[in-house]
């Protein structure tokens, strides 16, 4: 959920619909006895959605059972006005103070605040990461604020108790989330998240999710409500919650975009996952991030700036952008013709003779300083700004952002290539043209929909680390002919490049059923178009759309 500027971005304030609060409340109070915590309560929207969740439960004093916690005093003293009593100050000390070892809630609603690590206050972090490795979490410098509100709020749940929370959609999918999706996995007998296609906030490219946790349940394992609009939820109210398929829980930190999939769907994945004739990509290749320049508008320039300030002989050649690869074959053939079309594909990398630096590279050099791009932080970490960094050449690149579909390509230059995309260097007798064409098959598409991230804009990321856990099925790998597959991705036709290797690698290869193949590339199909929908309602959001408000 991004912050707006100034005050509230530090504070990580939002605003949640009245709509949530009031599902929310209702789903999580289901006795008149309950005792509520909202440890982030601020102006009062999940405790008047409380107050009358316990009104309409027949309660008669109903104030004593809800405590709000609330950073900012304006907001606290607004929430204040609801009659309950709300504590004026940080969560993570009243945790530490009143609740660790002490005190357990029934119910635990609210939207935790939106802070990065660097935002994040010192003083409450240390109080936070202390308590976190107290129960044996181990937060880090990429821990967003609402992980430690998540889990010590998990914490202070009884052995019966429930959790509603709107929380960002990146507990889906980022790393940093990994050890919470974990202990959640372990700690809830159940779970329902309930996603939305459209942003929920408006002017916010943020997904957001309302997380339902049951510490007890005859249900056991997870199910995943996607709707519409917060329209669905006015409409359909608590039975929206019916609509969805309970799914059994990994006990892991994958991410969980996988249970957006059907349950044989997962099933399917699941068999094929340990299925031992599917080779992992770290038994194939290395993968690592590209050139790291510090300044592409300055060290990657096209043909005309190089010889308009002569640093043509300093230059390499490195490919910049995923749209210089049209296929799965890079040449000097399409080398020259991004030359020809002035694109930006040479790389300044000045040599230091006994006479120092060549002149006109000098001039270049000066240029570069009085823009200030010696200043940015990875050139000023140099000891000498204007010399970037160089390791091994690809053997093949690997699209780090994709937008329909991840791909590997065959550099038969001598081209470099920047952090754009990733870059490849085979294992020792491994054929890389048969990796390159049997990248594209409906299976590791499928698989690369559930490793890969995603957020409001809705393409598909891929960091190294990721591209490791990326599986290829290699049977019958050899009879594929790359340059066909080649002409067919250049000429955008995807269907009949999955047509043809999933003939020979899925069903020859592995002995997959038509219909399992179809299953496989109907997951893909199914998870693509989620985030690229996405995409659109972004869009929308930006151009003034109809999307709903905050808190």
């Amino acid at each position: 959920m991004k912050a707006s500027d100034g005050y509230d971005k530090l504070r990580g304030g939002y605003y949640t619909p009245a709509t949530i609060s009031k599902f929310i409340a209702e789903w999580a109070i289901r006795d008149k006895s309950s005792v509520v915590l909202e440890p982030s309560c601020g102006d009062g929207s999940f405790i008047s959605a409380a107050l009358n969740r316990f009104k309409e439960l027949g309660a008669d004093s109903i104030n004593d059972s809800i405590t709000g916690v609330e950073f900012d005093s304006d907001e606290a003293k607004k929430a204040s006005a609801y009659g309950v009593g709300v504590i004026v100050g940080d969560f993570f000390t009243f945790f530490k103070e009143q609740i660790s070892g002490k005190v357990k809630y029934d119910v635990v609603i609210g939207n935790p605040p939106f802070i990065r690590y660097q935002n994040f206050d010192e003083t409450m972090r240390k109080i936070a990461f202390e308590s976190m490795n107290r129960y044996g979490f181990h937060p880090n410098k990429m821990t967003n604020i609402w992980i430690p509100f998540l889990l010590l709020s998990c914490k202070s749940l009884n052995e019966n108790g429930r959790i509603g929370m709107v929380i960002p959609a990146e507990l889906f999918q980022v790393d940093y989330a990994a050890e919470a999706r974990c202990f959640m996995s372990e700690f809830f007998d159940a779970l329902t998240i309930v996603t939305f296609k459209q942003l929920v906030f408006s002017n916010i490219q943020q997904e957001v999710v309302l997380l339902l946790g049951e510490v007890t349940s005859s249900r056991k394992g997870i199910r995943i409500v996607e709707l519409n609009s917060l329209e669905d939820i006015e409409s359909e109210w608590l039975s929206c919650l019916n609509r969805a398929e309970n799914k059994e829980l990994d006990h892991d930190t994958e991410k969980w975009v996988k249970y957006y999939l059907s349950g044989d769907e997962l099933n399917l994945l699941r068999k094929l996952g340990k299925d031992e004739r599917i080779t992992s990509t770290e038994q194939l290749f290395t993968v690592n991030v590209g050139v790291v320049s510090g300044e592409n508008d300055f060290f990657v320039v096209n043909k005309d700036v190089s010889e308009a300030y002569g640093i043509e002989k300093s230059t390499l050649s490195i490919v910049s952008r995923s749209s210089h690869v049209s296929g799965i074959l890079f040449d000097g053939k399409d080398m020259d013709g991004l030359i020809t079309a002035g694109k930006r594909v040479f790389l300044f990398s000045p040599k230091e003779s006994e006479n120092g630096i060549r002149s006109d590279d000098r001039k270049y050099i000066e240029y570069g300083e009085s823009r200030g791009f010696h200043k940015n932080f990875k050139c000023r970490v140099r000891d000498k700004w204007y010399i970037v960094p160089l390791s091994w050449k690809p053997e093949a690149f690997v699209i780090r952002q994709a937008n329909h579909y991840p791909r590997m390509i065959m550099n038969y230059t001598d081209a470099a290539v920047t952090d754009t995309l990733h870059k490849v260097r085979f294992n020792e007798g491994i054929d890389g043209r048969e990796v390159s064409a049997a990248f594209i098959n409906s299976y590791t598409l499928a698989l690369s929909e559930t490793i890969g991230r995603s957020y409001g804009g809705g393409v598909l990321t891929f960091e190294p680390g990721e591209i490791r856990k990326l599986r290829i099925p290699l049977f019958c790998a050899d009879e594929l002919d790359i340059d066909k597959i080649d002409d067919w991705q250049r000429s955008g036709s995807i269907w009949s490049i999955l047509e043809y290797t999933d003939s020979i690698l899925l069903k020859k290869g592995l002995g997959l059923s038509d219909m399992e193949v179809e299953a496989l590339r109907g997951i893909w199909i199914k998870m693509r178009n989620r985030r690229l929908d996405r995409r659109k309602s972004a869009k929308r959001v930006l151009k003034g759309g109809s999307d709903q408000g905050q808190r």
